[in-house]
């Protein structure tokens, strides 16, 4: 069970700072973390005291998901919790927001929930048929595009709606 979210570390000056950090077999230092946010979603950032040094080396980033949030485990270690709107169920969303305090989240991180929920939603309205369209002729074959682009367009404009409103009505827009 994850109890110890740290929210709110979004800068090395910031950031959680672990104080037994091991250096190689021997040495022990300092590593901080913290969650970098930019218009792609959230990575996890980190930086090592050089205990020889007494310099902080260079940051080092992860990959990008749409919100991570950071936790400290039952051995005091720092990890991350992952929301990928493209990819997460709707379970692991109902999961995730049963962890996390949405209202200590950022308005970007609670955009991307929206934005999670929006997907789910309209996957809903989705239906995939897989149609042979090698022994269409051009009209047809035209034809067909043409449905699949206002099936697209209505698609996108009822998620740009719903999107709006969960923004609406989470204060965010």
């Amino acid at each position: 069970m994850i109890e110890n979210i740290i929210y709110n570390k979004d800068s090395a000056d910031n950031a959680v700072v672990v104080d037994d950090y091991p250096w190689g077999y021997k040495l022990r230092t300092k590593r901080k973390y913290w969650i970098e946010t930019t218009k792609r979603g959230d990575r996890l950032c980190y930086q090592t005291l050089n205990p020889k040094t007494d310099k902080w080396c260079a940051v080092k980033k992860s990959t990008y998901a749409g919100i991570k949030v950071l936790y400290e485990n039952e051995d005091g270690h720092i990890k991350t919790l992952s929301l990928k709107p493209e990819w997460d169920s709707k379970e692991w969303l109902a999961e995730f927001l049963e962890l996390v305090d949405e209202t200590k989240l950022t308005d970007a991180q609670r955009a991307k929930i929206c934005e999670t929920k929006t997907i789910h939603h309209c996957q809903k309205l989705v239906k995939v048929e897989i149609v042979n369209t090698t022994m269409m002729d051009q009209e047809e074959k035209a034809k067909r595009d043409a449905e699949q682009e206002e099936i697209k367009d209505k698609l996108n404009s009822y998620a740009n709606h719903i999107y709006g409103e969960c923004l609406v009505k989470n204060g965010i827009a």
